[in-house]
């Protein structure tokens, strides 16, 4: 009879002695070793619900042993990544995933490949090394700078991709005739050494069609994330807004709503682990059962908190469950300083709202705020950047008043950052705009504003928004830049290739040029996006995505 390996539940101490509750562990034997890789801190992999949720699917497999590699921290006596449960190699696995959010985390997988002793190219790896496989996110907005370093993609959401994979995988089998075979196997497969440059194919990114019987929750529990021993729940996939600088709101539309009874019975399951919930969506508020979402929550001595609050649906709900929770700062995203500017991101607030909010906040008790601003938007004129600074002064001026009231004033911190385009949304033709540009707007925002009292200004390294434009927006000559900054860091790679890289960062792209991600399907129509664009350009507003109706629009059907 066939042994069943289970997988153990433990909680206590992991390899590096961080207290986890709900890490699974499993005796490796005979099963399919796989190292599941977050290219970054432990903090950062542990705060992300994605990777999560691919760990704890990959341990249900009967046949799958998966453990957790993360990015050594600094300073650690080797640069070797090992496992979190046992400490093993990612070149001792037959699997390694790599789990990747985000597109600066690019040039970390490439190190760890190469201090594993894993050859970086596809082609210059044997059955003797691991079939090396990527998802996530960054990946199914633009898989292309890291292509070549790819066996194959596994593009969408998980639950769509892991079973499939797996049944298609044969540990035994001839690598080059499962790779050949596995984009007509899996949908969503996408296998980069399969194809050559210019060649007309057609991926098809996987996405769940309801989320009835799904749930998106912390696997396990640490005090070592962004969230401190928080229990994340999401509650809604996608947003319905239409930001056109925002991929959230474009590849993941229609936006999907989690059955409340699923929020509720998830809410129960953190009990007595946890005090602490934390609701996960870009869009918490348009969830229709929120308020009893909340009030489920609060009646069950939970401290609330939110991943994200739109100024003008913040309801007193919302507010009552911070307020409740001891919340003592809230962010509001007003992202540009202008009713026009607002107008031709699609942003759909006006200054009435914001102002509204943040009386609301800190009346209730939360004095302090955090608001997110872009600069270097596409058709932004320099009045939107002294707008940032006169928005600003009149939020402080009711923040004082409210403040006034309570006898304690808070601070008032602004995150100023680049703007990126990104694909798959109506601003991925956009160029980005130029440092030079961007400093100066920056001194506005900072002349503005030097002499306000109790408002603290942050900027995004502009450095780094330009690498992160890059592998953004790049096709696969992008590796070979990843490679040079891997022994000689950014800037050196950077200049070595400065023509190709402003090219791809600064470069107009007319609407009907190709772009390196066009060969995915992600549903929404190129036309509406161009379109979009084109309404953008005209400082028009759309309509939200109607989310219960898609006969609506039928963009992205």
């Amino acid at each position: 009879m066939k042994k069943r390996h289970k997988p153990a539940w433990e909680d206590g101490h992991n390899k590096e002695g961080t207290v986890e509750q709900g890490a699974i562990h499993k005796q490796t034997k005979g099963l399919i070793k796989t190292a599941l890789v977050y290219p970054n801190s432990y903090s950062a992999g542990m705060s992300s619900l994605g990777f999560q949720t691919v760990y704890r699917l990959l341990n249900r497999m009967e046949l799958v042993s998966c453990e957790r590699v993360f990015l050594p921290a600094p300073g650690e006596p080797s640069r070797k990544a090992g496992s979190i449960e046992t400490g093993r190699c990612l070149d001792q696995f037959d699997i390694v995933f790599f789990s990747i959010s985000f597109e600066n985390d690019f040039l970390h997988l490439v190190q760890l490949l190469g201090e594993a002793g894993i050859p970086l190219r596809s082609p210059d790896r044997n059955h003797l090394h691991p079939l090396v496989v990527a998802g996530g996110v960054a990946c199914f907005l633009n898989p292309e700078p890291i292509a070549p370093f790819m066996d194959l993609f596994l593009l969408g959401e998980a639950e769509c991709l892991i079973t499939p994979f797996f049944q298609a995988y044969g540990k035994n089998s001839p690598r080059a005739e499962f790779l050949q075979s596995l984009e007509q196997t899996v949908p969503g497969a996408y296998v980069p050494g399969l194809h050559t440059a210019g060649s007309r194919f057609q991926i098809q990114v996987q996405y769940l069609k309801s989320l009835d019987g799904i749930s998106t929750f912390t696997s396990i529990l640490t005090d070592k994330t962004a969230f401190k021993d928080a229990f994340l729940i999401e509650i809604l996939k996608g947003c319905p807004h239409g930001c056109r600088f925002c991929s959230s709101g474009f590849i993941y539309r229609p936006p999907r709503i989690y059955p409340v009874q699923t929020v509720m019975e998830l809410m129960d399951k953190a009990s007595g682990k946890t005090d602490k919930i934390g609701l996960v969506s870009s869009a918490i508020a348009d969830h229709p059962d929120i308020a009893a979402i909340c009030a489920y929550g609060t009646s069950r001595g939970f401290n609330l908190s939110f991943s994200s609050l739109r100024a003008d649906k913040l309801s007193d709900e919302l507010v009552g469950a911070l307020a409740a929770s001891g919340v003592k700062t809230a962010t509001i995203a007003p992202e540009a300083g202008s009713e026009r500017m607002r107008a031709v991101i699609n942003k759909k607030i006006s200054e009435t709202d914001i102002l509204d909010a943040a009386r609301k906040l800190v009346d209730a008790g939360i004095i302090n705020l955090k608001l997110y601003f872009m600069i270097g938007l596409p058709f932004e004129e320099e009045a939107d950047i002294h707008a940032i600074v006169e928005l600003t002064q009149k939020i402080k001026s009711e923040f004082l008043i409210a403040s006034k009231k309570k006898h304690k004033i808070g601070t008032i911190t602004l995150s100023i950052n680049p703007f990126i385009p990104k694909p798959f949304t109506p601003f991925q033709w956009a160029p980005m705009e130029r440092n030079r540009v961007l400093k100066q707007r920056v001194d506005i925002i900072h002349e503005g504003l030097k002499k306000t009292a109790n408002v603290k200004v942050n900027i995004e390294s502009l450095r780094k928004a330009k690498i992160h434009a890059l592998l953004s927006l790049a096709d696969q000559k992008a590796a070979d830049i990843l490679e040079y900054a891997a022994v000689k860091g950014w800037s050196a790679a950077m200049k070595e290739n400065k023509a190709y890289c402003d090219a791809a960062v600064y470069g107009e792209k007319p609407l009907d040029s190709p772009l390196p991600w066009d060969f995915l399907d992600n549903r929404v129509k190129k036309e509406f996006l161009v379109k979009e664009f084109q309404k953008a350009a005209q400082g028009k507003i759309s309509a939200s995505c109607p989310m219960a109706d898609c006969r609506v629009c039928r963009t992205c059907m």
